[in-house]
């Protein structure tokens, strides 16, 4: 049985979600470089980076609360198509997103959920489908470099904006790796990253969705 996920408002966390990839693959080689020649750069390697793989800790926390639940696991990214989240504690659990479409599963189950977003009109989503012209007009970008040496990348939805999002990254520039994502949803929800061990994959199966888990259409 699938557990508590909120069908209603899966594909909105999973396009939030998906604004990781944008940083994975690289970092700005020059401090000095705004914001938007940074996410250029990047889109640009995106589609030259095969499948990788990182360890990753997710910490939800609700609107209105100071602490909330967190769970680990790795992140699987093959872009521009694909993205698996393998979460393994507290409970194993299993999001595949290819090319719109998304399954959620719990390991060890025979059910699971499939179904279908429309990537480009999610926000996080467009970060990798639209012209760079039009997400200056839908975002404000600035960057900062931190007391400890690494950069922070910031964008966020104007205050006219009929909904809001914000996200923060932070890079380690020499090492040219995402340290940790934050971002904040419409509703004030706050879901925070961290990001280690970054490994190649040399083989692309975790892409396919299982085939012994029957998929009920939402």
């Amino acid at each position: 049985m699938i557990d508590s996920w909120d069908a209603s408002s899966a594909p909105r966390r999973i396009a939030l979600l998906l604004v990781l990839p944008l940083l994975l693959l690289g970092a700005p080689a020059v401090r000095a470089e705004s914001p938007w020649t940074v996410l250029e750069r990047l889109r640009n390697s995106l589609q030259e980076a095969g499948p990788t793989s990182g360890k990753f800790v997710q910490t939800y926390i609700p609107a209105g609360f100071n602490q909330g639940d967190e769970e680990s696991g790795h992140l699987s990214i093959w872009l521009p198509d694909c993205l698996r989240w393998n979460y393994e504690v507290p409970a194993a659990k299993s999001f595949l997103v290819c090319q719109g479409e998304v399954y959620f599963w719990n390991e060890g189950e025979t059910g699971g959920r499939h179904y279908r977003i429309d990537p480009e009109k999610e926000p996080g989503l467009d970060l990798l489908l639209v012209s760079l012209a039009t997400l200056r007009e839908r975002y404000v970008a600035s960057g900062d470099e931190l007391a400890d040496g690494t950069y922070e990348v910031s964008l966020s939805t104007p205050p006219t904006a009929a909904g809001r999002f914000s996200a923060k990254i932070r890079v380690d520039v020499a090492q040219k790796q995402v340290l940790g994502l934050e971002y904040t949803d419409e509703e004030g929800n706050l879901t925070r990253f961290r990001i280690t061990d970054y490994t190649p994959l040399h083989h692309t199966a975790l892409f396919q969705p299982p085939q012994d888990v029957e998929w009920t259409e939402d």
